[in-house]
């Protein structure tokens, strides 16, 4: 075999390997492993990449059975309707922050949530969205009632 030919085998290789590289990143940035989109939420200078999920089946599953959630990242519930959301920590294994979003605005949030904590959360009023973060997430990100939210 020549060496032109070696040579362009070589470089086809190299760039197979960082075509799929690149297509790698730019679809982890669009979709998660389990296939949710992944939309981002912007709360005062912070910005999460979150998983949106909207079905029945999906909400009810949340993070459960998931062993942790990186910083940056979260799952955006997009509520059915525009109601008071009843949420808990069943099958977690990590602690989160819950945020309760109406009318693009920060309604609550509840920290440090254990995920061993019984408890149902409940927002403190209608809710069209509920984004969940990594524990710590809104003391770090001094995250207030009101604060704007654009998704």
């Amino acid at each position: 075999m020549e060496n032109k030919t070696k040579i362009k085998i070589i470089v086809g290789i190299v760039a197979i390997a960082v075509i799929g590289i690149l297509a790698n990143y730019i679809l982890s940035e669009v979709f998660s492993a389990q296939g949710n989109v992944i939309k981002r939420v912007y709360i005062r200078d912070a910005m999460v990449k979150a998983e949106a999920v909207k079905s029945t089946a999906k909400i009810e599953k949340g993070l459960s059975g998931r062993n942790s959630l990186s910083e940056g990242r979260g799952m955006l519930f997009e509520m059915p309707g525009e109601s008071t959301q009843r949420f808990w920590m069943k099958g977690m294994r990590f602690a989160i922050d819950i945020i309760w979003i109406e009318n693009n605005r920060v309604i609550g949030c509840e920290k440090n949530i254990s995920p061993n904590d019984p408890r149902t959360f409940v927002s403190p009023g209608d809710a069209g969205y509920v984004l969940e973060v990594p524990e710590g997430f809104c003391d770090q990100n001094k995250v207030m009632v009101n604060d704007e939210v654009k998704i």
